[in-house]
């Protein structure tokens, strides 16, 4: 079927036609509203005939800059409003990283954009904040304690930066992926077995003799090979929970299992499961955090680590 002219379409968006009822939302912050020309309120006409507003957020008191919604109309499938939704996630981010300058997305789901139908009533709409704190007193008598620990390696300093920076970061995504990289630095990589060693040696020497190899295609193998010498960061992090859960073998199973979802994210850009409750995996793998922070520094938390 030909495509309509992009004024019919924008006839059949404002009118909020049935055959044009979908629309994609973003949600995203910079830290200044300057950052992108001071845009509010604005709708923009896109190729093709479709209708993008951008309007202001709603800020939690935590948190700083300034949070935009922009909605883009005018789709006939849910489908082709979550591919429009993705191409301006890109542009967002490619505008930000051209003028560089911050910009972060906000969504709770496994994509950034959320598909509506525009035809349908919200209804009341309402909102609440809510939070929990601790007497100055209580923070005071914790924050003494803290000053009287002596100061560890650079390792586990490294790794509770990374696990108190994660509960700032707005999207589940984000906040998953930080939580279980606060596992890294924990993960000090032990030397391989002496005959394992001499084995990768061997390895390497026959490397060295095969001239039919290519130089640069050598270095790479090459390198690759010495890193065997070393476990790697999860045979180590499942060495360290024999120390850390020594009477709890599911911790190192629940502990791979969200190593492996991380190197899913990082390598493929989605997960293949998208039942996975991205959130409950990071409350699972925080409980653990908790408890290794307990054993290194030897004392309990004030708030209990399995909470």
């Amino acid at each position: 079927m030909p495509r309509k002219s992009p004024l019919i379409e924008r006839q059949l968006i404002i009118v909020k036609d049935q055959r044009r009822k979908y629309g994609s939302r973003l949600i995203f912050q910079v830290q200044r509203s300057a950052y992108i020309g001071d845009l509010e309120n604005v709708t923009l006409m896109l190729s093709a005939g479709k209708l993008a507003t951008i309007q202001p957020g709603k800020l939690l008191e935590w948190e700083s800059g300034k949070r935009y919604e922009i909605e883009t109309v005018g789709f006939s499938t849910a489908s082709e409003a979550e591919t429009a939704g993705m191409q301006m996630a890109q542009a967002l981010l490619l505008c930000a990283i051209s003028l560089n300058f911050g910009l972060r997305l906000n969504y709770r789901s496994h994509e950034p954009p959320t598909v509506f139908d525009r035809t349908v009533s919200t209804g009341f709409v309402m909102s609440a904040e809510a939070y929990i704190s601790w007497p100055q007193q209580t923070v005071l008598d914790e924050f003494e304690k803290a000053i009287a620990a002596p100061v560890r390696e650079r390792r586990l300093l490294l790794s509770m930066e990374l696990f108190a920076a994660a509960a700032l970061e707005s999207n589940d995504r984000a906040r998953f992926v930080m939580t279980v990289s606060a596992l890294e630095p924990l993960a000090e990589q032990q030397p391989m077995a002496p005959e394992v060693v001499r084995a990768i040696d061997v390895l390497c020497t026959q490397l060295d003799k095969d001239a039919s190899v290519q130089p640069e295609i050598w270095q790479s193998i090459h390198g690759r090979l010495l890193q065997l010498k070393r476990e790697s960061v999860r045979q180590a992090l499942k060495r360290l929970c024999g120390k850390w859960f020594p009477a709890e073998p599911t911790a190192w199973k629940n502990i791979d299992h969200a190593y492996a979802l991380r190197s899913e994210l990082l390598h493929e850009g989605c997960l293949n499961d998208l039942d996975i409750l991205l959130y409950e995996e990071t409350r699972n793998i925080a409980k653990y955090l908790r408890r290794i922070y307990q054993h290194e520094y030897g004392y309990p938390l004030r708030a209990s680590a399995t909470s």
